[in-house]
Parts: structure tokens; C-alpha cells; sequence
């Protein structure tokens, strides 16, 4: 898990940039952002209806207590105009703040196309290193099995294989409600 959160930050970063890059003109950005905006928004739509559907009918969690000790809230601003655009570069990266890393990412990519030629070797750079990061995530995910049944191994030694047994509704409901979102909506599309 430390991994992948190692990872994350600049797998973002240099993909969104490399992404921009690829289109090569500002003008397609904007008329290609626009449009994947409100089809994320859509298809997010979709999945959250479809996944409280499939929760509530499996009735998933059902039969679970927490002691109040176990919860911790802590209440957050809602984000705000001025909370999306980072105060500096440093910051952002080191709190992972996606939302923050992204508008960085939007302004170097449409820095790096509106440089035009001069900023190409700059472009070669974020290609390089978007690919390199997803080769990272590649051999993370590989291990990552491993690490799930070294963190799950104590787990079930100690509390036995039943344990896992009220996680079927989860497993099923999760997959149940995904192919029902690849069906249903994406095939819908």
C-alpha cells in the first residue's frame, strides 16, 4: 500500500501532462475537457446509483458494529476556488492533494504546449517519465497479492477463516455491481 501511494502523486502528474501534450493544440484541450467533464460526471452518476442499489439489496455491512472509539470524524472546509489552486508546487505533492495536483498538471501541460518547440525537450522528459511511472505501477500491482496476504495472513491465524466469510456479500455485491455498470452503462454509451 505505501507503494502505490509513493507512486500515485507522480503517476498522475506526468500522465495528465503526457496527455495534454498528445493533443497537441489548446484549443482540443478545452473542447475535449469540456466533454470528458460532464461524461465523468455522468458515468460517476451511474456507478454510485447502481452501487447504493446493490449495497442496500445485499445488505452489505448489515450486522457490523463499531464502538464509538473506533470512529474519528474530522470536519473540512468544502472545497473552494481558492483551495483548488495550490499556493506552491511543493505542497501539494507531499499532501497528495489530487484536485491541487491536477490544476498543476493542467498548467505545466498547457505551459509545455503553449512553449511550443522550444519546450519539447520538456515534452520528451513528461512522456519518459509517465511511461516510467506506469512500468512502477506495473511491477506494483504484480506484488501487491503479497502484500494483501501478508497484512490478511495474521488476521485469519488469529481470529480464524471465518473471519473472511462476511466479506463474500462485499466481494459479490462489488463485482455484481460493476459488470452491471460496464453492461448497462458503458455499453449504453
Amino acid at each position: 500500500l505505501n507503494l502505490i501511494k509513493m507512486i500515485v502523486v507522480p503517476l498522475v502528474i506526468f500522465s495528465m501532462i503526457a496527455g495534454i501534450i498528445s493533443l497537441s493544440d489548446i484549443k482540443k484541450v478545452g473542447a475535449i475537457g469540456g466533454k470528458t467533464i460532464a461524461y465523468y460526471l455522468c458515468t460517476t452518476a451511474c456507478a454510485i446509483v447502481i452501487g447504493l442499489i446493490i449495497a442496500n439489496v445485499f445488505n452489505v455491512g448489515g450486522g457490523y458494529t463499531l464502538t464509538t472509539d473506533e470512529l474519528s470524524y474530522e470536519a473540512k472546509a468544502a472545497p473552494s476556488f481558492i483551495n483548488i489552486c495550490p499556493g506552491n508546487f511543493g505542497q501539494p505533492m507531499s499532501d497528495a492533494s489530487m484536485l491541487q495536483i491536477i490544476v498543476i498538471a493542467l498548467f505545466f501541460g498547457f505551459g509545455i504546449l503553449a512553449a511550443g518547440k522550444k519546450a519539447q525537450p520538456v515534452a520528451d522528459f513528461v512522456n519518459g517519465m509517465s511511461e516510467v511511472c506506469i512500468k512502477i505501477m506495473h511491477m506494483i500491482i504484480s506484488i501487491a497479492p503479497f502484500g494483501v496476504f501478508g497484512l490478511i495472513a495474521p488476521v485469519v491465524a488469529t481470529n480464524g477463516p471465518d473471519i473472511l466469510l462476511p466479506l463474500r456479500k462485499l466481494i459479490l455485491g462489488a463485482y455484481l455491481a460493476m459488470i452491471l455498470h460496464m453492461v448497462l452503462v458503458y455499453s449504453g454509451v
